[in-house]
């Protein structure tokens, strides 16, 4: 066995565009992990207990509120591996993800998408990992 690899046109063809497309995804994901080092690199930090309870955390469940539709949505920020998007598991490197990390209740952000600016509102915390400890 010689090491010649061989492939189908149409493979190649699938193959080609996959790669097309992580390579827009990782264009995307190496903005929002620039985005993320420039926010940790100037934020307040505090310990979990300290931690304002309407501050928005990792683990958070949260509201957000479109401010072009008015339309409301509730989100829970997770790490990448813990994201499932349809059921509004949001990563912390998403687009929106990054925009609401470390923001409060009533704070407006945008969001930067393909297909544009989407202006966003903290509309509710619904649950915060840290103040649950302060209660506990």
């Amino acid at each position: 066995m010689n090491g010649t690899i061989r492939l189908t046109r149409q493979d190649a063809d699938r193959l080609a565009l996959m790669a097309e497309a992580l390579v827009a995804q990782s264009r995307g994901i190496q903005k929002q992990l620039r985005t993320l080092d420039g926010m940790m690199k100037s934020a307040l930090m505090f310990e979990a207990t300290a931690t304002p309870p309407d501050v928005v955390t990792i683990d958070s469940r949260i509201v957000i509120e479109d401010l072009h539709s008015g339309e409301l949505k509730q989100i829970e920020l997770v790490f990448p591996e813990e994201a499932d998007p349809p059921a509004g598991r949001l990563s912390v490197l998403s687009a929106i993800g990054c925009a609401v990390l470390g923001h409060a209740v009533g704070d407006r952000v945008v969001v930067e998408t393909d297909k544009g600016s989407l202006p966003l509102r903290i509309a509710a915390l619904v649950y915060q990992p840290e103040a649950s400890l302060m209660q506990g």
